[in-house]
C-alpha cells in the first residue's frame, strides 16, 4: 500500500512539473533573405515566457523592439553563456553591440505585478533585428 502512495504521489509531481515545463515554449527566428530583421507574434499567460533563438557574431547590432497593449509586457536577452546581456534585461526596446559568437535568447514574459493577475495574458509583436 506504501509503495502505491508513493507512486500516486510521484506520478502526480511528475505531471505538473512536466505541465509546467511544457508551457514554455522555444523558437528560432530566421530571417528571410537579404533581410536583417524578422518579425514574430504570440501570446504569454501568467508566469509563462516565450523564448526566441537568434544566432549572431561577436560586433554585430541587436536590436529588439516589443509592442504589446499589457504594459507589463517586457523581454530580456541572454548571451550564448546564459548570462544576461548588459543594458537588455526587462527592457521593451534594446540596441546594442554583442560580446560573443552564439545563440542569443530573446525572453518574453511579464513583470511579476501583472502575471500575478488571475486569468492574465499579454498578445505582442517582437522585432529583432542583427545588423
Amino acid at each position: 500500500m506504501k509503495n502505491l502512495i508513493r507512486f500516486i504521489c510521484l506520478s502526480l509531481c511528475c505531471f505538473a512539473f512536466g505541465f509546467t515545463a511544457a508551457s514554455q515554449a522555444r523558437q528560432r527566428v530566421s530571417f528571410a533573405r537579404r533581410a536583417s530583421s524578422a518579425t514574430v507574434s504570440g501570446t504569454v499567460r501568467g508566469y509563462a515566457y516565450r523564448d526566441y533563438i537568434v544566432r549572431a557574431s561577436a560586433g554585430q547590432t541587436l536590436g529588439v523592439r516589443l509592442k504589446s497593449a499589457n504594459t507589463y509586457t517586457i523581454f530580456t536577452v541572454f548571451q550564448p553563456g546564459g548570462d544576461n546581456l548588459e543594458g537588455a534585461a526587462e527592457m521593451d526596446e534594446f540596441s546594442g553591440a554583442l560580446p560573443s559568437n552564439g545563440d542569443y535568447v530573446v525572453r518574453v514574459m511579464m513583470m511579476r505585478a501583472g502575471a500575478r493577475r488571475p486569468g492574465s495574458f499579454a498578445n505582442y509583436s517582437l522585432t529583432i533585428s542583427i545588423d
